[in-house]
């Protein structure tokens, strides 16, 4: 799944925070975007709301940081 970063300068960031997890694979998409896969058990309808989960907690964390999940 790719997710967009409002600053492209929080991306590294983002991808930090994610990379933290033993189950989440993270690479660089673009410049304000990261290329992101659950590793496991998680089936297909399951991993959207579990990403968003994981993004909504960095966004709190960040404080006015936005990122969104795209098709």
């Amino acid at each position: 799944m790719r997710i967009r970063v409002s600053d492209p300068r929080l991306a590294p960031d983002l991808a930090e925070f994610l990379r933290q997890r033993v189950d989440v694979a993270v690479s660089e998409a673009g410049e304000d975007e990261l290329e992101v896969s659950l590793i496991g058990s998680y089936a297909s309808d399951s991993m959207r709301p579990e990403l968003d989960l994981r993004i909504r907690a960095w966004e709190a964390a960040r404080g006015g940081a936005a990122a969104e999940l795209l098709d």
